[in-house]
């Protein structure tokens, strides 16, 4: 299968999360209890109403959020595989099948947190959804124990982020036909920087946004 075709199969899998996690998970019910405290019942459903009413432009947006997340790992990481040396042995095109092949991790990762709160999660809040990530270090404080501004660091410090980067190493070894160490290098001193800069970014931003 192409690298397109499966970017064409991840992008429909998101967008069906989407759909499924606005319709099953964010009701009227959810939106009021959220609220409730802020807004009258009748101002809190008028915000729901324009909120699926525009839900069609997070549907829009995920084909294009991918391709940038992915053609700018698929950067990264071809920037590691000419430092090493590695560019007749993979070439920008193999390496953006690897990122896209790889991506069905944090699919597995959004079905997990759906099916989490179809069924184990009780009464919760747009708060709780947002908080969330399964198999992170999140889930081991409260809400009102971690700041704004930590809660996407230690939702991104998860298990599915650590299976992510063996399948991208296993991805290139198996595409370029180089020993695993090598492509363990280029997915460190690549995918774990940019990392850390991005996560830096967003605690920034947060910051930046605090009253």
């Amino acid at each position: 299968m192409s690298g397109w075709k499966m970017f064409s199969w991840i992008v429909l899998f998101n967008v069906l999360i989407l759909i499924a996690s606005q319709s099953v998970l964010i009701d009227e019910i959810v939106f009021f209890n959220t609220y409730s405290e802020q807004l009258t019942y009748e101002r809190s459903m008028e915000l729901f109403n324009t909120m699926r009413s525009y839900s069609w432009v997070t549907y829009a947006m995920t084909p294009i959020l991918l391709l940038l997340k992915f053609f700018v790992l698929s950067v990264l990481l071809y920037v590691g595989v000419f430092f090493s040396d590695l560019i007749k042995e993979i070439t920008l095109g193999k390496i953006f099948k690897v990122v896209v092949m790889s991506e069905i991790v944090f699919v597995v990762a959004s079905v997990i947190k759906l099916l989490w709160f179809i069924f184990f999660a009780g009464n919760y809040t747009l708060e709780d959804l947002s908080f969330f990530y399964p198999l992170s270090l999140i889930n081991l404080f409260n809400r009102s124990e971690v700041a704004s501004y930590w809660v996407y660091p230690l939702q991104i410090i998860n298990i599915f982020q650590v299976l992510y980067a063996l399948l991208l190493a296993i991805g290139l070894s198996t595409t370029g036909l180089i020993r695993k160490s090598t492509a363990d290098r280029v997915v460190l001193f690549t995918y774990f920087p940019a990392i850390v800069v991005w996560v830096a970014t967003i605690m920034f931003l947060t910051i930046d946004a605090m009253p």
